[in-house]
């Protein structure tokens, strides 16, 4: 399907955070049927207290006004999980999300084209982000977008689930 000609990708305001959690919520809610029920509702409570405190930078994709896509922004990090450290250098797209009625309008794409072409503005020679074997259809299109496995940071916030690494280098 061709891409859509009135979407607009933008930073989500303060405000339109709540919208950007429930999003992502209706978009990964898909996966919540194959997780452990913990598990589920630790992650989603994870998940929305991350977009909801606006640390990094949240972008909207806006299809004729309404809210349809979000992914977060984030600068280079090292986070502490259990026992593992994990460190990133690079800046890395999370919490990919387009509502479900939005799917192959390339709505995802152009949020992915715009966490790229930020981060090889702000001099970055390379862009991450994870994803798990739960997300099989999102692995497969970031494989095909370039990313190849990234393991230097991999982690497992459970016992037996691991969360991989992706990496990929940009074009100047």
């Amino acid at each position: 399907m061709a891409a859509v000609a009135n979407l607009i990708v933008r930073k989500a305001q303060p405000a339109e955070l709540p919208a950007v959690a429930d999003i992502t919520r209706a978009s990964y809610s898909e996966y919540e049927k194959e997780s452990d029920p913990d598990f589920w509702r630790n992650y989603e409570s994870g998940t929305r207290a991350t977009l909801l405190e606006g640390k990094d930078e949240s972008l909207v994709a806006l299809l004729d006004g309404k809210i349809v896509a979000s992914v977060l922004y984030c600068k280079p990090y090292e986070w502490i999980i259990g026992e593992q450290t994990v460190k990133n250098v690079y800046p890395e797209m999370r919490l990919l999300a387009v509502l479900p009625e939005c799917r192959n309008l390339k709505v995802g794409a152009r949020l992915i084209e715009v966490c790229e072409e930020k981060a090889r503005t702000e001099g970055f020679d390379a862009i991450t982000l994870h994803t798990t074997v739960l997300m099989q259809t999102a692995k497969a299109m970031y494989e095909r977008r370039g990313y190849l496995p990234y393991p230097a940071i991999d982690f497992s916030p459970v016992p037996g689930f691991t969360v991989w690494g992706f990496k990929k280098v940009l074009r100047k």
